[in-house]
């Protein structure tokens, strides 16, 4: 393991949520050190908070043998059955000030979490970024942009039925402990933990914001998507304030 250099700006953790993508580990992991390396030569420092939620040997063992992995990165074995909870878990046990929402079989442009907090240091704290540029891969091939909330184009009323930024996103702690993300289990009823996340947070009165020059490559699966599951099963927004 690679000793972190100090910084004198200060500190991100990245959440990393991670069920059965086993050798999918190793890309994604090796795409969070570029970035990692990328934010410690603008001067902040990174540690790696990652859940694995269920019994996965061959996912923990990629997930530790991994050469990204440094001292004080944590790995947090659960068992939750919850995309939503992972997240809370490990956002629970995160010390930077503040925190990158990742998924564990994606990929993404080695400036994106830097260029994220730099835009809330100039904007302020209560803006969340998220990458402009979404390249879907895998079982569906497709790109696009994501809306900026002070864009003029932006329609609030929209969110009754699209979301318009996936879970990728970086905002300071606070706002994860103000905001955390609801249970959303499969077959319970409720799904889509990133939209109505989306709804509550700006409800609360936080903004949304898209950052140029950066991207994430989602990772679309032939089996085993939660958002397909949620779509089969019916599932419905939880109550929000943000429809009130």
């Amino acid at each position: 393991m690679v000793e972190a250099a100090p910084s004198p700006r200060g500190s991100i953790s990245a959440v990393i949520t991670f069920h059965r993508e086993r050798a999918l580990v190793t890309p994604t992991l090796a795409s969070v050190e570029r970035m990692r390396r990328h934010a410690e030569a603008r001067g902040w420092s990174m540690e790696l908070v990652m859940t694995l939620d269920g019994d996965d040997a061959e996912t923990e063992r990629a997930i530790l043998t991994h050469p990204a992995l440094r001292e004080g990165d944590t790995l947090h074995r659960i068992r939750v059955g919850d995309l939503s909870l992972s997240r809370n878990h490990a956002i629970a046990h995160a010390r930077g000030d503040y925190v990158a929402i990742l998924d564990g079989d994606d990929l993404f442009s080695a400036n994106w979490i830097s260029a994220a907090v730099e835009l809330i240091e100039r904007e302020g704290p209560r803006h969340i970024a998220h990458p402009k540029l979404i390249i879907a891969f895998g079982a569906w091939h497709a790109w696009w942009e994501q809306i900026d909330q002070t864009d003029p184009r932006f329609l609030p009323e929209t969110l009754f039925k699209l979301n318009h930024w996936n879970a990728c996103s970086v905002a300071r702690r606070e706002v994860f402990l103000d905001c955390p993300y609801e249970l959303a289990r499969v077959g319970d009823g409720f799904g889509f933990e990133d939209w109505h996340w989306n709804c509550q947070t700006i409800a609360r009165g936080y903004v949304h914001r898209v950052v140029p020059e950066t991207f994430r490559l989602e990772r679309r699966k032939h089996e085993g998507s939660l958002n397909l599951a949620h779509q089969r099963h019916a599932a419905v927004l939880r109550p929000s304030a943000f429809f009130d």
